[in-house]
């Protein structure tokens, strides 16, 4: 029943979208070209997103299944934390909790000013490594620290604010063991203060379309653009070797503080094209001479089954600060990245590409329609584009539904498309003028 259910309702959101395109050939006014153009190709955009996602993508946890008398790997579990003296215990927790239990844990404290380093020294074991740094380095320096004393064939990083599911490990690992030629797993994440407030709640709404249709959708392909921080798995053959390049990441000649994730993934996604040149610039780093790995075209893929939970921002301000930090990411991802993932497959290579081009004009076609048209007296078109923004959003909200029946918050979807596109889309502007600047703002 269940089954039949989400096939009903994944069919209906094919079949709307469907008909929006059709809609816009039929109804849409051709008097401006390009934006009959944009309108049809937005539309397009998703239908082809939605119709891979829900005929193409497969669970991997589900679909591949290893022998249950292979060796279970290693794996070393590694975070860095700053001042998170409230929820660091209950993060730990939930990774000595984990059903996986082949495993060490190693908790990179970067220089903390609260409680934290009390709360770690009650976790200190042969399972659980502690690191105490003397002075702030960033996450992704922090990180690699621990990376130094790294035992793992696999590393699994989450974010220090984030509480992992007790399966959600194991699930991942089942993964890796099912196909050698996996170099990097995403989780699935929400928010773990969904219910605090109506900003919490919408972010919640967001991050499970994000991962269930976004990430599904790249992962079809075997090419995931971002292993998202709340939980992040890595082959150690995969990463290893790049992480100095990863620490002294820099753009526009000074270092570049943030796109953590993302540049992360770009390693495993370039892997084949851009590796030997990292490897031969870093040569001298114990990351590079003392274990070599040959670099090889990797798969990257979501696993919808593994479920983390992390805390988001609690205020529009802080929104606003996340939002910035994780869009100059996304411009300093697209300088690497797109440099070579025209070379992914077709379907996903064009989605990235017309993506990147969507979000540069989004702005200035809702600036048209909500301000300049509206002033000129043309109102209808603002309540127009507002409906069919509020109509997308809601096509997702349903998409929410199929996937978490039980969450209240898959309403507020629609909420969040009309944010997007009316407010944080404008922030990639300001994030490309201001992108020298590199202030950590975790919200």
């Amino acid at each position: 029943m269940k089954k039949t259910f989400k096939f009903f309702f994944a069919s209906g959101i094919i079949l709307a979208l469907a008909i929006l395109i059709l809609g816009k050939f039929l109804f849409s006014s051709r008097d401006n070209f390009p934006l009959f153009i944009y309108g049809v190709s937005v539309t397009t955009f998703l239908f082809f997103i939605f119709l891979v996602r829900y005929t193409k993508y497969k669970d991997p946890s589900i679909r591949k299944k290893s022998n249950k008398n292979s060796e279970k790997p290693f794996i070393s579990c590694v975070l860095a934390v700053y001042n998170e003296e409230k929820i660091i215990g209950k993060c730990i927790d939930s990774l000595l909790n984990s059903t996986y239990k082949n495993k060490e844990i190693i908790v990179v404290n970067d220089s903390s000013s609260d409680s934290t380093k009390k709360v770690l020294e009650n976790y200190a074991s042969d399972e659980v490594k502690i690191i105490n740094l003397t002075e702030r380095k960033g996450k992704k320096k922090a990180i690699a620290e621990g990376l130094k004393i790294a035992k793992g064939e696999i590393f699994v990083f989450t974010d220090s604010d984030s509480i992992v599911a007790p399966d959600a490990i194991e699930k991942i690992i089942e993964v890796f063991i099912a196909d050698p030629s996996i170099g990097a797993v995403s989780g699935h994440g929400r928010a773990l203060n969904a219910n605090e407030n109506i900003f919490t709640k919408i972010q919640d709404s967001w991050y499970e379309t994000q991962y269930s249709i976004e990430k599904a959708f790249e992962s079809s392909y075997g090419s995931v653009t971002c292993v998202s921080g709340p939980l992040a798995v890595f082959r150690r053959a995969a990463i290893y070797n790049y992480i100095p390049a990863w620490i002294n990441d820099k753009f526009l000649g000074r270092e570049f503080r943030f796109a953590t994730d993302r540049q992360l993934t770009g390693y495993v996604l370039g892997n084949k094209y851009q590796g030997e040149k990292l490897k031969a610039r870093y040569s001298d780093s114990p990351f590079v001479k003392n274990e070599n790995y040959p670099t090889q075209n990797w798969k990257i893929v979501y696993c919808n089954s593994a479920h983390v939970w992390t805390n988001v921002p609690n205020t529009f301000g802080k929104i606003i600060k996340q939002q910035v930090r994780w869009k100059k990411s996304f411009i300093r991802n697209l300088f690497f990245t797109g440099r070579f993932y025209w070379k992914k497959p077709l379907p996903v290579a064009l989605k990235y590409y017309i993506g990147a081009i969507l979000t540069l004009v989004g702005p200035f076609i809702a600036l048209r329609h909500l301000i300049y048209l509206p002033l000129v007296g043309n109102l209808t078109s603002g309540i127009l584009y507002l409906s069919g923004i509020l109509l997308i959003g809601s096509i997702y909200a349903v998409a929410f539904k199929l996937e978490d029946q039980k969450s209240p918050t898959w309403k507020y979807r629609p909420l969040m498309s009309v944010i997007s596109t009316t407010i944080i889309s404008w922030l990639l502007f300001y994030s490309l003028f201001t992108i020298r600047r590199q202030v950590w703002h975790r919200g």
